[in-house]
């Protein structure tokens, strides 16, 4: 037997004494990323359709970055208080008391640069192989000011939160109101298949 896998679809063909015959297992299911490190006072709340964000401090996932280019979205729920959006690489309690985006541990855009109120919805996009590196785009438009050029080594999506803000993460392409870029997809969870 010989198995064929592509973009979560395997395929299988059984040889025997007559001709090859194909079937399909169907779509492999996906864990999806989640919003599963914060810090005390930041309120994580996971649903179908994403994960919500409220609180003071930073919020992160524990699946690093590690496809080449990754998309995911923010939605903007409540466009209160101030609030950023970003990458982070592991953070200490003192640095989860704080927000994202001190370009030395955590790289992120701050709503007042982007000018996001309630309703918007803010794409991040991060490429490994690309400069720069993590680009944000505001319902659908680049937005050429948030634009952060080398950041190396592991990260993990990140947001913080202050002042009455709330968020919600998305990062099931189901859920995305915008397409990735052209060579970006849905933010995956590493998966060891061995």
């Amino acid at each position: 037997m010989m198995t064929s896998c592509t973009r979560g679809l395997c395929c299988c063909l059984r040889r025997g004494s007559g001709e090859a015959k194909a079937f399909e297992l169907g779509p492999l299911d996906q864990p999806l990323v989640r919003l599963d490190r914060h810090g005390a006072d930041v309120s994580v709340a996971s649903s179908a359709t994403g994960d919500g964000v409220s609180g003071r401090g930073v919020a992160y996932a524990s699946t690093a970055i590690e496809q080449d280019a990754a998309y995911w979205e923010v939605h903007v729920q409540s466009g209160d208080g101030s609030f950023r959006v970003g990458v982070c690489r592991n953070l200490d309690e003192e640095a989860m008391r704080a927000d994202v985006g001190d370009e030395n541990a955590s790289w992120a855009l701050r709503s007042e640069d982007a000018g996001a109120v309630e309703g918007d919805v803010i794409g991040v996009a991060f490429g490994q192989a690309e400069l720069p590196n993590l680009s944000f785009f505001l319902n659908g438009e680049l937005l050429e000011n948030g634009q952060v050029t080398r950041i190396r080594g592991e990260v993990f999506p990140a947001v913080s939160v202050a002042g009455g803000s709330e968020l919600r993460c998305v990062f099931d392409e189901a859920q995305f109101h915008h397409a990735p870029p052209r060579t970006h997809s849905a933010l995956r969870v590493t998966q060891n298949i061995i």
